[in-house]
């Protein structure tokens, strides 16, 4: 389980890494775009098959991997938004409970059966990311519009989790699961230079290298968060793993929340925050 407890311990220190970008003035997306190229890196270095020197755009799974490559740099950038503006735990929250969203896709697509539980698991889990979300005090007509950030964090991570559990049940294991995540990583990269160039063309924003460092340090937590999960699959079921996972990083993550970045969570989002617990145990059940 060790590989577990690494894997939740990197993925609250990568989401803790936005509130720091607030906090000493960095660009987030271009920390971002920085992150990705160390993802690609690192997965070069720790594969036996280095995907940037194959054909990798000859592959079947290719076109499925921009499209994952797009809402990687996407929902991420929204994570850092909702972290930055909402807190983390109320990102770590919308992001887990995404698991709704696979769920949803299996009943409708595979006709897989749903129980009771399920359902109110699911409604659940929507009501949950209302009241983690909800902010007492009063707030500009402008920042009233907030709430969209953890709702496009839910729908974009579910559509995530969607896509990967296709491409798994579609391409894999007749393709390593590591050339077709390191793909994905350098398509976000690459999406990322080119909206880049494009800001420093259109607006002339520049590219600071201070960004990019801390974006390479990011990268590191990030990419392990993720292998450190595909390891515990390696030796346990996903059934039993994901909850755990899910859980633990939304505890995780709302405790640094509070001791680290002093943030404050009202009545309404405590319970929120247990019902999003509660919810993801629902809808794990078999």
């Amino acid at each position: 389980m060790i590989f577990l407890l690494l894997s939740i311990f990197c993925s609250v220190v990568t989401v803790s890494f936005f509130k720091l970008f607030e906090r000493f003035n960095v660009d987030t997306f271009q920390a971002i775009v920085g992150n990705y190229f160390v993802c690609v890196v690192i997965g070069n270095l720790i594969s036996d098959k280095h995907i940037i020197t194959t054909d990798f755009w000859d592959e079947p799974w290719f076109l499925f991997t921009l499209l994952l490559g797009f809402l990687f740099i996407t929902i991420f950038y929204c994570i850092a938004e909702t972290t930055q503006k909402l807190g983390v735990s109320v990102s770590m929250v919308a992001a887990k409970l995404s698991v709704v969203v696979p769920v949803l896709f299996a009943v409708l697509a595979y006709n897989e059966s749903i129980s009771y539980i399920k359902v109110g698991g699911i409604i659940l889990s929507l009501f949950s990311v209302y009241l983690i979300s909800k902010k007492e005090q009063t707030i500009d007509h402008i920042k009233k519009t907030i709430w969209i950030l953890p709702v496009i964090v839910f729908a974009g991570s579910g559509i995530i989790d969607t896509l990967i559990k296709y491409i798994e049940s579609r391409f894999i294991p007749k393709s390593n699961a590591g050339d077709i995540l390191s793909t994905a990583f350098l398509a976000a990269y690459v999406l990322g230079m080119f909206f880049m160039s494009y800001q420093n063309i259109r607006y002339r924003k520049q590219i600071d290298t201070k960004n990019i460092l801390w974006g390479f340090a990011l990268g590191i937590p990030n990419y392990f968060s993720m292998f450190f999960l595909v390891k515990t699959l390696e030796n346990f079921n996903a059934s039993h793993i994901f909850p755990i996972n899910n859980i633990g990083i939304v505890a995780f993550s709302t405790i640094t929340s509070l001791l680290f970045f002093r943030e404050k969570l009202s009545r309404t989002n405590f319970i929120g925050l247990a019902l999003a617990i509660f919810s993801i145990l629902l809808i794990s059940l078999n």
